[in-house]
């Protein structure tokens, strides 16, 4: 029994760690109620790549490393490491209207801790969305994401997750575009296997963008997100857990050329969570050079 409930600590650590980097650090373009249209909103924020096609592919790969100030997530005796994450996938998307497009895409992801390997995972994430852009710049979003995840040294899966959501986004742009400023709602319903949790999130946010140049753009944004469990029997956490996750993130992104882009990131966390035993804070200090090609 004590085992197999650190082993679930584990993996709870572990898909609590990729949520927060997910939700902490999007794709620049992602929320600001501008992506998907004239530049596609994947990886041409900064040197358009614009074209007749209504359709776009994007191969990538990227590499990110970064320090952790509370590896565990853990409530008191924080330890910090080092973690190395590799990706590699593609983004596609149709543009059917002006205003309506749909995307799919998929990537396979490493992640590697220097001192606490036994959070190491490697993960298969698909997703497909629809984005409408509507009037005063509200752009909607519905779409499903999935997760597998995988303990590398034992070659077993120990995490899977099917995530429909949906989110609405709003923008406005001052100083002949260089700043726009962005808030938005999101809600994700989360159902994990074999794990013993489904969740349901909401999540408000909002932020400033500011390009100070042709080839490099800062990004900084803040997050509420309020994590709702519903455990199935037996569990080794209590039925009624919740979550409040405070999230602020800065990132700046270089995009010296139309194939590279090269970023660094800092980003603090706490949450207070219904029961203290679960409360922790955590801050990641780190950079990403990401690949890509656009066809």
């Amino acid at each position: 029994a004590p085992l197999h409930a650190q082993n679930l600590q584990n993996t709870d650590t572990q898909i609590r760690s990729r949520d927060l980097q997910s939700q902490a650090l999007p794709d620049l373009g992602e929320e600001t109620g501008e992506g998907g249209y004239e530049d596609d909103g994947e990886f041409g924020k900064l040197l358009k790549l614009q074209r007749a096609s209504p359709w776009y592919v994007i191969p990538y790969a990227s590499a990110r490393g970064y320090w952790t100030s509370n590896v565990a997530l853990a409530n008191t005796g924080t330890e910090g490491d080092t973690v190395f994450v590799e990706t590699q996938g593609f983004n596609a998307g149709y543009r059917i209207t002006p205003d309506w497009r749909v995307q799919i895409g998929y990537n396979y992801q490493l992640t590697r801790y220097e001192e606490k390997d036994f959070l190491d995972t490697d993960g298969h994430n698909p997703e497909f969305s629809s984005t409408y852009r509507l009037p005063w710049n509200f752009q909607l979003t519905g779409g499903f994401r999935g997760t597998w995840l995988n303990d590398p040294h034992n070659d077993v899966e120990i995490y899977r997750e099917a995530n429909p959501y949906g989110n609405l986004f709003q923008s406005h742009s001052f100083f002949e575009d260089r700043l726009t400023w962005f808030y938005g709602y999101q809600f994700d319903q989360k159902y994990a296997n074999p794990h013993v949790f489904n969740r349901y999130e909401h999540t408000l946010s909002m932020g400033l963008t500011y390009i100070w140049s042709r080839q490099l753009v800062s990004q900084l944004a803040v997050r509420q997100n309020w994590q709702f469990y519903e455990f199935r029997a037996p569990s080794a956490f209590n039925s009624a857990r919740e979550e409040w996750i405070s999230t602020a993130s800065l990132q700046t992104i270089w995009q010296p050329l139309s194939w590279l882009q090269v970023s660094a990131f800092a980003m603090g966390t706490h949450d207070n969570s219904r029961y203290a035993v679960r409360d922790y804070s955590v801050a990641n200090l780190g950079g990403e050079v990401r690949f890509f090609w656009k066809f």
